[in-house]
């Protein structure tokens, strides 16, 4: 049993560095190259959504309202799925998988025939679904997409560690590190495709899911 938690903690530890990595990619792409758009980081969207409706720009909050309302959509249905699939094991994150592969080769396939307005309502939705089904570093609770939370906790582990010497609150410090490292990767490798390869970053963001199912259903971990 013991090993069998251990194989399923690594299993979402992998999951969630990709995930956070993905979330930076993808809103550095929607950031540059879709009008300042967010769809993970939803306080920056709140920000880019009142500062256009206030400075003579309504129309162009629209798109930010969009992707706000897919990011709630994919969190419901992040919901929903760990809900129906609490006994599938890791059968289940075989399902997320799918699930995010599929929107992303989609939205690669008809990035250029589709509407801005869709675009950023599916990656919205994509980020909500991401960031509910996969947020787990180790034993520690990290938010892939929204770095506030995880600044805040790592602060509240420091305190720990150096006032009170918690050795959990180490791991759970450097758990959450990792986490915020990795987002910030994600963003410079985002505007560095988008300034280099802008059609091929939906295609880029794919290709990272796809490895990742390989990586985790064909490749036997010991």
């Amino acid at each position: 049993m013991e090993r069998e938690l251990f194989h399923t903690m690594r299993i979402t530890t992998f999951l969630t560095v990709v995930a956070a990595f993905l979330m930076g990619f993808i809103d550095a792409y929607t950031f540059t190259g879709l009008n300042h758009v967010f769809v993970s980081a939803q306080t920056g969207n709140m920000v880019t959504f009142g500062v256009k409706l206030f400075t003579g720009s309504p129309y162009e909050a629209i798109d930010n309202v969009l992707s706000f309302a897919g990011f709630l959509g994919g969190a419901f249905l992040g919901e929903i799925l760990l809900a129906r699939f609490t006994a599938g094991g890791l059968q289940k994150y075989r399902l997320f998988l799918y699930v995010q592969a599929l929107l992303l080769l989609l939205l690669a396939i008809f990035q250029h025939s589709i509407s801005m307005a869709l675009e950023v309502t599916v990656l919205g939705m994509l980020a909500g679904y991401a960031l509910t089904t996969f947020r787990k570093i180790g034993s520690t609770a990290v938010n892939n997409g929204i770095m506030t939370g995880n600044a805040r906790n790592m602060m509240g582990h420091l305190y720990k560690i150096v006032f009170e010497k918690d050795l959990k609150a180490r791991r759970d410090f450097l758990h959450l590190a990792i986490g915020i490292l990795t987002f910030t990767v994600g963003v410079g490798a985002g505007a560095s495709a988008v300034v280099y390869t802008p059609s091929l970053v939906l295609w880029i963001a794919f290709g990272i899911v796809a490895v990742s199912i390989v990586v985790l259903f064909f490749y036997r971990w010991t």
